[in-house]
């Protein structure tokens, strides 16, 4: 099993400015206007989720799960790029953004149900799954239980299939999160080392694009705010999960088409993990390295994303069915 490092921001215990969170809160009203960001609710048999979407609903589903501190807002620069002809659609998890908030729940098994009953609420079908950081493990253990759902899956500088361990200092840390901005604030910039938030804004192809009122730091500031307003379980728990779950053995029955990216200056999780992926899932058939970016590619590198990611779900998967059937 993978072990995450400890290399984490160290703590620091103080307060926050007032004008900060003044600041904030004015972010916040400017974020919460128009659809694009507001998104939509579902409810399933497992509780409320929050979503966000792009693009027109009569076009094949890509759907998109976001890494542990993150949320469907992580997804927004990505859906700027995108043409209306896919409809995307960005998950606000467990515990994330404006979905359900328990104590319980984060396991990755309880996560893939959680997936489980949104697909089935939203009647999905034959769409393409990508999945960043942590939600690679809730998208591997998903198409494990539900094989015929997904017609590809995409895993964006996933964590490996065989699980990760964090050490327990590192898990004190991440419960520091919760009432340390200063610290959760280093953290989520390490997740995307080459991402700048200057007063500059993101390429869109469309200027009626919501993002496109926006600067770099001002989306910065407020991701920031939806990680500090996470449940408060959910900190550590996932982290905790991972060290629990490892599906590397069972990995060869993931014969659907599938796609491996990696930022070549991910801090989190290293090549040799993420090539461990590549090896163990016989539907993916390389790693494709994107120079120059960091953890989070949808935030860093959204354009160069989109163009692998477009690529591959247009391609011919004619030749996957030699892999079906050598694994079955």
């Amino acid at each position: 099993m993978t072990k995450v490092s400890s290399d984490l921001p160290e703590s620091n215990s103080a307060p926050v400015d007032a004008s900060s969170d003044a600041k904030s809160v004015a972010l916040r009203t400017k974020f919460s206007g128009g659809e694009f960001t507001d998104g939509k609710f579902i409810d399933t048999e497992r509780g409320r989720f929050h979503f966000r979407t792009h693009g027109q609903p009569s076009q094949t589903p890509l759907l998109l799960l976001h890494g542990s501190f993150a949320g469907s807002r992580w997804w927004e620069p990505f859906f700027a790029i995108l043409p209306d002809e896919l409809f995307a659609i960005a998950l606000d998890l467990r515990g994330c953004g404006q979905s359900v908030k328990s104590s319980d729940g984060y396991a990755i098994a309880a996560q893939a149900e959680d997936l489980w009953s949104i697909v089935q609420a939203m009647e999905l079908r034959d769409f393409d799954l990508v999945a960043h950081s942590s939600g690679g493990a809730i998208a591997i253990e998903f198409l494990l239980n539900h094989p015929d759902l997904a017609q590809s899956l995409i895993l964006v500088d996933s964590v490996p299939v065989e699980g990760v361990f964090t050490p327990v200092e590192t898990l004190m840390l991440l419960e520091e999160m919760k009432d340390d901005d200063t610290l959760l604030r280093r953290s989520i910039q390490l997740l995307m080392p080459s991402f700048q938030p200057d007063e500059s804004s993101f390429d869109t192809i469309d200027d009626n694009s919501a993002l496109y009122q926006y600067t770099k730091r001002e989306f910065f500031e407020q991701i920031i705010l939806d990680a500090g307003q996470m449940a408060p379980q959910a900190f550590a728990a996932v982290a905790q999960a991972l060290g629990q779950w490892n599906r590397f053995a069972d990995a060869h029955k993931l014969t659907l088409p599938a796609l491996i990216l990696w930022g070549d200056q991910d801090q989190i999780i290293d090549r040799d993990a993420i090539t461990r992926t590549l090896i163990a899932i016989p539907g993916a058939n390389n790693l494709e390295v994107l120079r120059g970016v960091g953890h989070s590619p949808m935030i860093e590198a959204p354009l160069l994303l989109a163009e692998r990611i477009l690529d591959f779900i247009t391609d011919d998967f004619g030749h996957f069915e030699e892999i079906r059937d050598s694994a079955s």
